[in-house]
C-alpha cells in the first residue's frame, strides 16, 4: 500500500469520498513522498481539474467533515488563491451543516434581503444573497441560527479571504459582526479635507471614524 492509499484508509469510514473530493485530494497530495507540507495548488487549477464551480466547498468539506489538514492562502507566485495539504494528520471531523430552505428564507427575510456588510439589496442565489457563518466552523463557530448572517456573493468571498490564516478574535471582526464593529470602507478625500478632519479629531480627542460619522449625521 503506497502512502496515499494508506492516508485514504485512515479517513473516517462513514463519510463517502466522492469522485470530486478524491480528485482534489490526489492533486493536493501531488508527490508520492512523506514530505509536508505539500506544494501549493492554485484554485484555478482545481476548478479546471474538477470542472465543478463549487470545488471550494468540497475542499472545505474535506477539511471540516473528513478532518484533512488543509490550508488555503493567497499565493503571489500562483497569481491568486491556493490550497495545500499541511500534513497527513487526520483530525476529528467537524460536521458542516447547512440551513434548510425554510431557515434560509427566514434569515434573508430578517435581513430584508440586504447584505449585512455592504448594504446591497439582492435576491438569493449563487451570485446573489448567501447564508454565511459569522464565526467560521474552522474557528469553532457553531451552526446555531445566531451564527448565520446574510451576505452578498462579493462580500462572502471577501470575508472568506479575510478569514484565511487570521488569528484575530472573531468577535472584534467587522466581517463577522458589522452591526457592532462597523463596516470598513475606503474613502478618497482631498488632502485639505483630510487635514481638517485630522485637526478636528485632535482638537476634540476623537477618532477619524467618529469625525466622519459626526459629519454624516449632520447632513
Amino acid at each position: 500500500m503506497d502512502l496515499f492509499e494508506k492516508y485514504l484508509s485512515a479517513l473516517p469510514k462513514k463519510t463517502r469520498l466522492s469522485d470530486v473530493k478524491l480528485t482534489i485530494l490526489k492533486r493536493l497530495w501531488w508527490t508520492d513522498d512523506s514530505d509536508f507540507p505539500k506544494p501549493w495548488v492554485s484554485s484555478a487549477e482545481l476548478l479546471e481539474l474538477t470542472g465543478q464551480k463549487y470545488f471550494d466547498r468540497r475542499t472545505r468539506e474535506l477539511r471540516d467533515q473528513l478532518g484533512c489538514d488543509l490550508e488555503s492562502s493567497y499565493i503571489v507566485g500562483l497569481s491568486g488563491h491556493a490550497w495545500r495539504l499541511k500534513s497527513d494528520t487526520i483530525s476529528p471531523p467537524m460536521d458542516r451543516e447547512y440551513l434548510t430552505e425554510s431557515q434560509r428564507s427566514t434569515l434573508f427575510l430578517s435581513h430584508n434581503h440586504t447584505c449585512a456588510t455592504c448594504g446591497k439589496v439582492v435576491a438569493a442565489g449563487v451570485r446573489g444573497l448567501q447564508a454565511d457563518h459569522k464565526i467560521p466552523l474552522s474557528r469553532s463557530g457553531g451552526n446555531e441560527l445566531a451564527n448565520w448572517q446574510a451576505l452578498c456573493h462579493n462580500c462572502n468571498v471577501g470575508k472568506r479571504r479575510a478569514c484565511e490564516n487570521c488569528t484575530l478574535d472573531c468577535y472584534t471582526c467587522s466581517w463577522a459582526f458589522p452591526e457592532k464593529q462597523g463596516v470598513p470602507v475606503i474613502l478618497n478625500l482631498p488632502e485639505t479635507t483630510l487635514k481638517k478632519a485630522q485637526q478636528f479629531s485632535d482638537t476634540k480627542g476623537i477618532s477619524l471614524n467618529e469625525v466622519i460619522d459626526y459629519a454624516i449625521r449632520k447632513l
